[in-house]
């Protein structure tokens, strides 16, 4: 079955936890809140603090002790594993099991609130970001990708809601693995399309079989970031497909829709993302990395936004 979420719910509708203070898994750590943290797509992230060390932790645990959320925690923890070292993906510390066979935690380094509810937060206070801070952001997020593609690690879920900002340095980190998977695993059905509606790459969406490292180009966050708001903000698949290729001007013979756009026809980008929020410069980054043309290759369709693109490194 497809694993399509919907938009993320902010942290306040976490709800609260059956006890509030649980023990998880051979008295390793204690919930200090009350409260979920956060929801990922296979398990609800809670505070805590582990007993041994006194640090404050994140706790990953199966939302409903279901076998099929507790396998994929499992799956998930070696991937967090294999990202070790790199410093803008969550850390993984432990892996442990409480009183039953799927009751599962993945305990992770605590970083702070996600980029979605800090996006959200500016927004309400009217305070956007500029574009320094959204090419300190993305410079980030993007040297994190492509660390993880060179260690053979498609995220495939890149959105606000799975980048959590630092409590205290306010650096980035990416987080919830849940639908990331090794390049060297054997493809997936194609015509299965995993992700988060709004966030989700046309590749993925047109059900392409090899979607690679490219999905985790992170376009539809940088432009977030610039405008404060979704770039695409509809809420089924369909319909957002839809408004990809007509935003981007995706010709009919590329997307093999009959929208009635052709090479010509132009995109509609810059309407969206104003120069008075973007310069020229900013424009031609997040241009490529929303670009999409199965014709030329792969990857390094996107590649033209490497960190060593003028604008990446212009403070």
């Amino acid at each position: 079955m497809a694993v399509v979420q919907k938009r993320p719910s902010s942290r306040a509708e976490g709800g609260c936890l059956a006890a509030a203070r649980r023990r998880c898994a051979a008295a390793t750590t204690v919930l200090i809140s009350g409260e979920e943290d956060r929801r990922g797509a296979f398990g609800a992230v809670s505070k805590a603090r582990h007993l041994r060390t006194g640090e404050v932790v994140a706790i990953k645990s199966n939302r409903s002790g279901a076998g099929v959320v507790g396998a994929a925690l499992l799956r998930e923890a070696p991937l967090l594993a294999a990202c070790r070292g790199n410093a803008a993906v969550v850390r993984l510390l432990e892996v442990v099991r409480g009183s039953g066979m799927d009751d599962l935690h993945l305990v992770l380094e605590y970083v702070g609130p996600s980029l979605h509810d800090v996006i959200a937060a500016r927004r309400r206070h009217g305070i956007p970001f500029t574009e320094s801070e959204a090419r300190h952001a993305m410079a980030q997020l993007l040297a994190g990708a492509w660390t993880m593609h060179a260690h053979g690690i498609v995220h495939r879920d890149l959105k606000p809601g799975n980048v959590l900002v630092g409590e205290h340095d306010r650096r980035l980190k990416i987080c919830d693995l849940g639908l990331a998977r090794s390049a060297a695993a054997p493809l997936r059905d194609a015509q299965k399309v995993d992700g988060t509606i709004g966030y989700i790459a046309p590749e993925v969406l047109l059900c392409e079989k090899d979607c690679g490292a490219a999905v985790d180009m992170g376009g539809c966050i940088m432009a977030e970031l610039v405008m404060g708001q979704s770039l695409f903000p509809e809420d089924g698949l369909c319909q957002q497909l839809i408004t990809i290729v007509d935003l981007l001007g995706i010709p009919d013979d590329v997307s093999l829709m009959p929208l009635g756009i052709d090479a010509a026809a132009p995109s509609k980008l810059r309407d969206k993302v104003p120069e008075e929020r973007l310069s020229a410069a900013g424009f031609n980054v997040l241009r490529g990395l929303l670009q999409y043309d199965p014709r030329t290759g792969s990857p390094p369709r996107r590649c033209g936004c490497h960190g060593s693109n003028p604008w990446m490194t212009d403070d």
